[in-house]
């Protein structure tokens, strides 16, 4: 069975984390380094592997978490090209997605839509409606991605100026999800990008 990927690093040296008491046989695991020891106390959240190339716990996958999001904010693009834009509303109760493409740097307000900055006629702009099954599938499928567990940055330090990136996630309570970076993505970032040209029908990235 192949290992799975860290989704900060994407290093395939993982391994399992192990809950409660552990016994003779779980010590010699975890001298070996086949296994780490996670502790008594269990939850309905808690990680499954760890990565032993960076220290990222991850493998649970909260989609009621990003179901219950109140925005997801989404920016890839440079000075040079075009710069996509995605905005999603999390409270309203008819989900949309809002979609902007710009040349040159230009920039967008998604949030609010009769901003005359949005009329440039070098500005396409979408608005795609998504029905509950698909609000529910778009979930699942940001979920699986485990963003949370990404890095803050990935910044390619030798590349200047190029293609920037920006993706933010708000829950209730002022909780949120914030990544970004320039020139370097997360392991899962194709899979991502798949995912938004899915639901917006727009070659982005």
């Amino acid at each position: 069975m192949p290992k799975k990927k860290c989704p900060a690093c994407g290093s395939t040296e993982t391994v399992k984390i192990l809950y409660g008491m552990p016994s003779y046989e779980a010590f010699e695991l975890m001298k070996r380094g086949e296994i780490v020891l996670g502790g008594c106390c269990v939850s309905d959240n808690d990680p499954t592997r760890q990565c032993k190339t960076c220290g990222q716990d991850f493998g649970f996958v909260d989609t009621f978490k990003i179901l219950g999001m109140t925005s997801l904010e989404f920016y890839v693009g440079g000075y040079f090209g075009d710069s996509h834009f995605v905005y999603i509303n999390g409270k309203r109760k008819n989900k949309l997605i809002r979609y902007g493409k710009t040349p040159g740097g230009m920039s967008v307000d998604l949030k609010h839509p009769k901003n005359e900055v949005n009329f440039h006629p070098d500005i396409l702009l979408k608005e795609i409606t998504l029905i509950p099954e698909q609000w529910i599938t778009f979930a699942e499928e940001i979920a699986a991605l485990e963003v949370s567990c990404w890095k803050d940055s990935y910044f390619d330090d030798y590349v200047c100026d190029g293609t920037q990136w920006r993706l933010t996630i708000r829950f209730p309570n002022r909780e949120k999800i914030s990544k970004n970076g320039s020139n370097d993505y997360p392991p899962y970032w194709n899979r991502f990008i798949k995912i938004m040209k899915k639901y917006i029908g727009e070659d982005i990235g």
